[in-house]
Order: C-alpha cells, then sequence, then structure tokens
C-alpha cells in the first residue's frame, strides 16, 4: 500500500535515478560555474557542492503533529520541505559561510501549499523566533523596493516591520548613487548588520512558463547571493540549485524516509543524486529566492540584476524600484490569492496554481 501511495505522490524513490552525465554546457549551482566536459576536478567538485546542499524530503513515523493523527508528510509536504531547504540554505551561509502556523496562515495540516504561502509561513517563523538574528522579507507584486530592503538590514529587533513607518532620508534618491556605491557610508555607522534572505513570488506565464523568461532564469543561477527557486509543478514541489544547458537542477523531496531523532548522522539530509526538470516542464508560479550578507552586499545584486537579468525590459522577471510608488501600499501578509491542493488525489487539480500577478 505504502508502494501504490508513494506513486500516487510522484515518489521518485521508486524509480532510478540517472547519473549526472558530463555536458558540454557549463553548470551552475546556486551562482557557481563548473565545467564539467573534460574537466575532472570540476566534475567531482560539482558533485561535492550538490552532496553538501541540505536535502528534507517527506518523512514518516514521527509523532503525531498536534492533536492530529499525521505521523507522515508524504503526498502533501512538499512545499513545506522545499521552504526547509532555503531556509537552510540561508543559516548555512549566515553562520557556516555558503508558533503554531497552521491555523494563523488559514492552512490546516495535509494541505498543499504554494510557493507564495510558504515564503510567507518562513517569514512569521523568523519572525517569531526571538533568536533568529536573521531577516525575511516577501516582495509582493513583482517589484524589489530598494529602499524598503535596505532598512531591513538596520533592524535590530523581531517584529512585524513596515519599512513606510520608517524614515527615507537614507534610500538612494537616484538609480546613479546606488549604481556607484554612492551612500554606502550611511550604513557603516550601524554596529551589525541584520542579513537579508530576500524572496520573490512570480507568476511567469498563464498555464505555462514562458519561454522568453528561460534565458533570464538561467541569469539567476549565476549570481552568487542566489540561494535557490522553490516552485516545480502543480503539487508537485522541488527545491532548485542550479541548471546544466536547458535543464534545471533540483533537490526533489518525494522520497519518504523513516523519522530521526536528532543525532549527529545526517547521511538523510544529503542528497547523492540530483534530479532534472526541463525549463519548459516548469510551473509558471514560482519563488525566487537570495541572502544578502549586508548593504553592500544588496547593492551589488542590485548592480547585476538589473545589468544581467531585466535586460531587456520586456523580458524582465520582476521589477527593481528605488522606492515605493505613492499608490502601492507595503505588503506584510498576503495570502488571500494562494491557492492550495487538497490532500484528497481524487479532487486534486493539475493546473497551474492562480497564485501571482500575470507577468
Amino acid at each position: 500500500m505504502e508502494e501504490i501511495f508513494a506513486c500516487i505522490a510522484y515518489e521518485p524513490c521508486l524509480l532510478d535515478y540517472s547519473e549526472f552525465k558530463k555536458a558540454k554546457e557549463p553548470v551552475w549551482i546556486l551562482g557557481k560555474e563548473y565545467n564539467i566536459q573534460d574537466n575532472d576536478d570540476d566534475f567531482q567538485k560539482m558533485n561535492e557542492d550538490i552532496k553538501s546542499r541540505i536535502w528534507f524530503t517527506y518523512r514518516k513515523q514521527y509523532p503525531p503533529i498536534g492533536d492530529t493523527s499525521w505521523t507522515s508528510d508524504s503526498g502533501w509536504g512538499c512545499m513545506h520541505r522545499c521552504g526547509q531547504m532555503i531556509l537552510a540554505q540561508a543559516f548555512v551561509l549566515r553562520y557556516l559561510g555558503r508558533a503554531m502556523m497552521g491555523y494563523l496562515m488559514e492552512k490546516r495540516i495535509g494541505q498543499w501549499f504554494g510557493p507564495n504561502t510558504i515564503v510567507q509561513v518562513l517569514k512569521k517563523l523568523i519572525e517569531d523566533d526571538p533568536d533568529t538574528d536573521i531577516v525575511l522579507h516577501v516582495s509582493m507584486d513583482n517589484m524589489v523596493i530598494k529602499s524598503d530592503i535596505r532598512k531591513l538590514f538596520r533592524r535590530k529587533s523581531t517584529g512585524s516591520f513596515d519599512p513606510e513607518s520608517q524614515s527615507t532620508e537614507n534610500s538612494c534618491s537616484s538609480i546613479s548613487q546606488c549604481d556607484t556605491g554612492e551612500h554606502l557610508n550611511e550604513f557603516a555607522s550601524s554596529d551589525k548588520e541584520t542579513p537579508v534572505v530576500l524572496t520573490i513570488p512570480l507568476r511567469l506565464g498563464l498555464s505555462e512558463i514562458l519561454p522568453s523568461f528561460f534565458d533570464r532564469l538561467k541569469e539567476v543561477f549565476k549570481l552568487k547571493q542566489f540561494i535557490g527557486m522553490i516552485g516545480g509543478r502543480t503539487n508537485h514541489a522541488s527545491y532548485f540549485i542550479g541548471y546544466v544547458g536547458n535543464e534545471l537542477i533540483n533537490l526533489d523531496p518525494h522520497t519518504t524516509q523513516p523519522y530521526r531523532e536528532n543525532g549527529m548522522d545526517d547521511q538523510t539530509y544529503h542528497c547523492d543524486n540530483p534530479s532534472r526538470m526541463k525549463f519548459s516542464d516548469l510551473d509558471p508560479s514560482t519563488a525566487l529566492c537570495f541572502y544578502f550578507e549586508n548593504d553592500v552586499d544588496f547593492l551589488d545584486w542590485c548592480e547585476k540584476v538589473r545589468k544581467d537579468v531585466l535586460e531587456p525590459e520586456k523580458d524582465a522577471i520582476f521589477e527593481l524600484l528605488e522606492k515605493r510608488i505613492p499608490m502601492v501600499p507595503y505588503v506584510d501578509i498576503d495570502d488571500e490569492e494562494d491557492m492550495y491542493a487538497p490532500l484528497n488525489h481524487n479532487e486534486r487539480i493539475y493546473t497551474s496554481d492562480d497564485e501571482f500577478e500575470l507577468l
């Protein structure tokens, strides 16, 4: 019965993984390039890089969640696991160098999350943890507001944050000032800047991703601040860490492993054989995630994004604005349009989630 359910849940542990072949095209993994065709050393380093990423999968036989009888997230927890992988990568970069959320978000245990919902959940979890010295920002409506994010680096306490309530005197008054690094000294007086995780929920097409966005996404994977993309296919979420040619490289959570108590053996949290998916098979609802150690790191990202990702403008996957447009309010938590699929497999709808605005 477990194997039958695994098949329904697209569980690839019942399938054979193909070995990563030496491709002619360079391989990009979270901002790092590997040329593996005639370079055994690069090929080995690439495999080690992939295996070092934190891999969260379905688990079973854990204690029941709350007052429910759920002892496994197989079949519904894939986006939760992808969210964990994004956050884990941010914590790896932060510390190593590279309470109850179900009803608050109006989601019950056993319901499938979309990309927008999971990043909002991660945001609230970080805000509610007084020991976490990191901020997660969700850029809604396909807009990244530089002045909003730059203020976050000076944030010293947890809790809800509204950039509109802060003074705008330190924000850049023009694009040229930010691009040339002017005003960087504004942040130099701060004792310690708070690292920021930026998530950008997007919808890159109606029922399928538009081919014109493929090259833009490839440029995103080359950015050193990139910590991954979450999305995949409807009801089948994955954590995307790189690409080669026209294929995405991803860590797939659809493998059910036994629940483990805390311990030093972390073998089940690393993946030897990553999965691959064609760009054309990607659902248009997705979320891009980035990690900024400080304001200088963010401004470096802004410069590279404007040059390599947002040009030409007609193929831009999001907007990068200096300041918030007056008629655009600050959005803290807004998942009313977020769609989910119920656990009942007979009722699943295999079409794109209607989570985000169409670009």
